[in-house]
């Protein structure tokens, strides 16, 4: 039997990566990660001798790419890292991440490098259901793979604070004005006892501390989770799509409000959420903290969550995909 390839997870988004390099580790495959602070410098260097702060970046490149016989790329721009000057030729596989496909792949600037990056992969993957039709159009066997949720990483949900956490940043493209909305009404509605907590990130931020959140400063993942973990209900983006937080606050088992409605996933079916109008919204929360414990219960998302985003059912088929493309199929 040939030997397995070896495999490059590069680059990362909403930890896609990670989380399936850990699922290959417990099936005994060994996936390499460079994740993104490796893969490029946070600030892009300017000319003169400032550009030699580009230079680890290239030879780490290099270096990973050289000890890969295949390599899956994450994030439509990231391809161009792979294919310049004096780097390694390898196969790639693409996971569109959102932006990419959402909008740079209609933007003059971005268009062309994103339709190449596309075209050269031996596979194409998005990760938001709202993005399937241009994926699609772009790639017609383009294929979803969700972002996952590390359900080893999860501290213990502790209801009981009487807490509401607004998950999301105080952003347009996740529904600001309408998550603002539902928070002026709660802040009106509830008792001076129930704690708004939200994100400081965002550019209504400030609106949403004007309207009674309390922001926290962005911290670790880790943190991040801890603040999920501690709420009686958390609410979503005001999206028709639910991004990884909103799953994480799912696999905790605290309930869910989301004030819009919420896409069917391709195989679970209507997630179970509490979907609806910000009024409706309203309602839910109330519910929610009378009694977190039994919402939970009866709405049962952290078993969802556990049969469709999780990342180890992708991993064997990857590594058949892998195996093609690495020409080792046997």
């Amino acid at each position: 039997m040939p030997a397995e390839p070896a495999v490059l997870h590069f680059n990362d988004c909403a930890f896609v990566a990670l989380n399936l390099v850990r699922a290959a580790r417990r099936a005994g495959l060994q996936w390499g990660y460079v994740p993104p602070a490796k893969v490029r410098p946070a600030r892009t260097p300017g000319g003169g001798l400032d550009r030699l702060r580009y230079l680890p970046f290239v030879a780490r490149r290099a270096r990973a790419l050289r000890r890969a016989d295949v390599v899956h790329v994450h994030y439509g721009t990231s391809v161009r890292l792979i294919r310049e000057r004096l780097m390694p030729r390898r196969p790639y596989l693409l996971h569109l991440h959102g932006t990419d496909i959402r909008e740079q792949a209609s933007d003059p600037r971005y268009r062309d490098e994103i339709a190449r990056a596309i075209d050269g992969a031996e596979q194409v993957y998005y990760t938001n259901l709202d993005t399937a039709e241009r994926a699609r159009a772009a790639r017609p066997d383009a294929e979803y793979m969700p972002a996952f949720v590390d359900l080893t990483a999860l501290p213990l949900w502790t209801p009981g604070a009487r807490r509401v956490v607004f998950a999301s940043r105080w952003s347009a493209v996740k529904g600001a004005p309408v998550m603002l909305e539902l928070a002026a009404r709660l802040r009106q509605l509830l008792p001076a006892d129930v704690c708004l907590q939200g994100l400081n990130w965002g550019e209504a931020a400030g609106a949403a501390a004007a309207v009674g959140v309390d922001l926290l400063p962005r911290a670790t993942h880790a943190r991040y989770l801890e603040t999920l973990a501690g709420a009686d209900v958390v609410v979503g983006q005001a999206n028709t799509v639910l991004g990884v937080s909103e799953h994480e606050a799912m696999a905790l088992g605290v309930p869910l409000v989301v004030p819009s409605d919420v896409m069917t996933h391709p195989d679970g079916g209507r997630p179970p959420v509490l979907a609806g109008t910000v009024e409706e919204s309203v309602e839910h929360v109330l519910e929610a903290l009378r009694d977190p414990a039994g919402l939970s219960s009866r709405l049962g998302a952290p078993a969802w969550v556990a049969e469709h985003y999780t990342a180890d059912p992708y991993v064997g088929r990857l590594q058949e995909l892998y195996r093609r493309a690495a020409g080792t199929a046997g």
